[in-house]
């Protein structure tokens, strides 16, 4: 047997994870062009040289109260590290400890619970600041409605603050074109009504497969272009954006206004999650880190795929391998779980269903069973808990096969 690893269990110690293969296939690792991890100096000079906006410590002067927007665990965002000079600018600002709130950004996704917020904010500011769970029904404010007809009704806290500050993470996104931005704000701190108008037509098939692999301009996103407003609407101050490593680190900080600042660092992660692909192999193993903490967010291992429907990289006939640790489980979404009101399986949206059309499909998760599996997938979707039970699936009568591995599926992506 041959073996290689692949990066799994983000925010779970982000450990590496072996997988075998017989010795006579052919396998490549796809792995995107990465980046080295910021050091602290290099953190320090982001915010010292923000984008289109000025420094949060003079955009604090005169603040009494700073509201700190977070994501959650289901993106890397490496917020513990931030956090200590978002307060340092704040306090340079006349902002007192007394006066700076967190709210965890979380959109229709779980609320999390202490030892989350450790590992997602870090322990000491976990506990240093009042910390908050967005909830979508309650405790929001009314600001009118997006030029797009979508009603901004946002967290109460974010809205009612002085300064408001937004801290995310930049991953392709398969109907946004990227994550990051506005996008902290809606669906980040959004009510249902407003989350369910901004995405019902991605759900519904009328935006989406934006092509973010292929330089498409965010400028033209309606779904991206909704969000930026809303997010005007609401007050959102300065961004600090972060794009991602394979190791789910930093390789990148972009501070500044939530367009501008947002642009550049998509424009960093582009030359980051850069990867090259091969073609029609028979088997693609795409992995989910650094986004693989719940079932759900699973098919964004697929991002380095369907951001390019240009591209077939496994063969029809072939496999397709979805590999993810779901540390959490199946995990939780208030629109669209079962019963939601934008509930979809995973062959009802076109560029995942292209995929699985008249391809054997697999996921491999050590923590989920097929009933987890099958409110998502559909039912011909093979699941195994054990790497060798994938393998015994994957082989065709003894004949060699062309393998593809994608370490970071949900963040790579492919430019043509």
């Amino acid at each position: 047997m041959q073996t290689m690893t692949i990066p799994w269990g983000a925010w779970r110690g982000n450990k590496n994870l072996p997988i075998s293969f017989p010795r006579d296939w052919n396998i490549a690792m796809a792995s995107m062009a990465d980046g080295k991890d910021l050091s602290q100096t290099e953190i320090k000079q982001a915010f010292a040289n923000p984008i289109g906006q000025e420094p949060i410590c003079r955009l604090a002067e005169g603040k009494r109260t700073a509201v700190i927007a977070v994501d959650d665990l289901t993106r890397p965002t490496q917020a513990h590290r931030f956090l200590p000079f978002i307060v340092d600018e704040l306090k340079k600002g006349g902002v007192g400890e007394d006066g700076i709130t967190i709210v965890m950004a979380i959109g229709c996704h779980r609320p999390l619970m202490k030892a989350d917020l450790e590992k997602k904010l870090g322990k000491k500011m976990a506990n240093r600041f009042p910390v908050f769970n967005h909830h979508p029904y309650e405790n929001l404010v009314d600001l009118g409605t997006t030029s797009r007809g979508t009603p901004v009704r946002i967290n109460r806290y974010f809205v009612e603050a002085d300064l408001k500050i937004g801290v995310g993470f930049i991953t392709p996104h398969p109907a946004a074109g990227f994550g990051g931005g506005g996008k902290i704000v809606i669906p980040g701190l959004g009510s249902m009504d407003t989350i369910e108008k901004n995405h019902r037509p991605a759900f519904l098939g009328k935006i989406g497969s934006t092509g973010f692999s292929q330089g498409y301009d965010l400028n033209t996103n309606e779904l991206r272009l909704d969000m930026e407003e809303g997010a005007r609407m609401a007050g959102l101050d300065i961004i600090v954006n972060s794009v991602g490593t394979s190791k789910g680190r930093t390789a990148g900080l972009f501070v500044g206004d939530l367009v501008k600042a947002h642009r550049a660092a998509v424009e960093a992660a582009r030359k980051v999650y850069v990867s090259e692909a091969p073609s029609d192999v028979d088997i693609g193993i795409f992995n989910a880190f650094p986004e693989d903490t719940e079932l759900i967010q699973s098919m964004k291992a697929l991002n380095v795929w369907t951001g390019n429907p240009g591209l077939r990289i496994v063969r029809e006939g072939g496999a397709v391998v979805i590999a993810t640790a779901s540390s959490d489980g199946l995990g939780f979404h208030s629109l669209a779980d079962p019963g939601m009101r934008l509930y979809r399986t995973a062959d009802h949206r076109k560029s995942v269903a292209d995929i699985f059309e008249g391809r054997k499909v697999l996921v491999f998760s050590p923590t989920c069973s097929p009933s987890d599996l099958y409110t998502r997938f559909p039912r011909r979707t093979v699941i195994r808990n054990k790497w060798e039970d994938i393998l015994e699936e994957l082989k065709d009568g003894g004949r060699a096969q062309n393998v593809a591995v994608f370490p970071n599926g949900s963040i790579q992506y492919v430019a043509i």
